[in-house]
């Protein structure tokens, strides 16, 4: 057999790398594919690489409640990537067990198990969320993730910050609460998620674009409908790190509940 020349290499490792782009395009749905009655949806999902380590999904149910799962692994690429799948599969897993699927911390819980179970010494954050329409409610966890941003209809803005620690840091604490947050989410009402990517984006001064910056733009736009709230903040990121390489996956998320009454 002849041996493979360094570019033969470079050619099967990008064909490789494209084979992973594809699979992690197909696990990763796109904001079209979010139908519901009451919610609109918003995602930009841009990774370092062809392929990263940031992640979501989601899932409507019968009665238009809405299970929802934002992840960011450590690391960028292909590593990352494969954990991003298996953090897929066992998600979607959740979605079929009852007594899980409607509470987000059970979710996590499954999620930081099964993980550890796995994998050794794999951290990433996350934040899941169960919508529900009918009365009015949003439930909600958030395992080391930036805090997600609230925003009522009468345009109080409120941070829904980490409670518990990192995926894959359970077993090194003597207990973890995995109970549910809950606040109300009514007609009108946004909730803005993102993963650290855009906060941690440098300018070329070597500035962070920080939690406090997307803080800031949130309150000068919370009056705006969460797609072109969203679309300012994107925009003000590239004008903030224009000049500079991008040097981790950005993922940003927008839900609104509709108000048709």
């Amino acid at each position: 057999m002849d041996r493979l020349t360094a570019n033969d290499m470079i050619e099967l490792f990008d064909e490789q790398l494209k084979n992973a782009e594809r699979i992690q395009k197909k696990i990763i749905p796109d904001s079209g594919q979010f139908q519901s009655r009451y919610y609109s949806f918003y995602s930009y999902l841009k990774p370092f690489r062809r392929v990263g380590g940031d992640f979501y999904d989601f899932k409507i149910f019968n009665d238009d409640c809405v299970s929802f799962f934002l992840a960011d692994a450590t690391g960028h690429g292909i590593d990352a990537a494969m954990v991003t799948g298996m953090v897929k599969l066992i998600y979607s897993y959740s979605l079929k067990i009852d007594e899980v699927n409607r509470s987000p911390g059970k979710t996590i819980e499954r999620v930081d198990k099964d993980i550890e179970s796995l994998l050794d010494f794999s951290f990433f954050s996350c934040f899941g969320i169960l919508l529900d329409p009918k009365n009015k409610k949003i439930y909600w966890n958030n395992a080391g993730h930036p805090p997600a941003f609230l925003i009522s209809q009468n345009n109080t803005v409120t941070p829904l910050s980490a409670v518990l620690p990192l995926i894959g840091m359970h077993s090194m604490l003597s207990f973890v609460d995995y109970s549910d947050q809950e606040n109300q989410f009514a007609p009108g009402d946004k909730l803005i998620l993102y993963t650290d990517g855009l906060t941690e984006a440098k300018n070329a001064d070597g500035e962070e674009y920080s939690v406090e910056r997307v803080q800031k733009r949130i309150d000068e736009y919370k009056h705006l409908q969460v797609q072109t709230l969203c679309e300012i903040l994107i925009n003000d990121y590239k004008d903030f790190t224009k000049g500079t390489e991008a040097t981790d996956d950005i993922c940003l998320v927008g839900i609104e509940f509709e108000d048709n009454e």
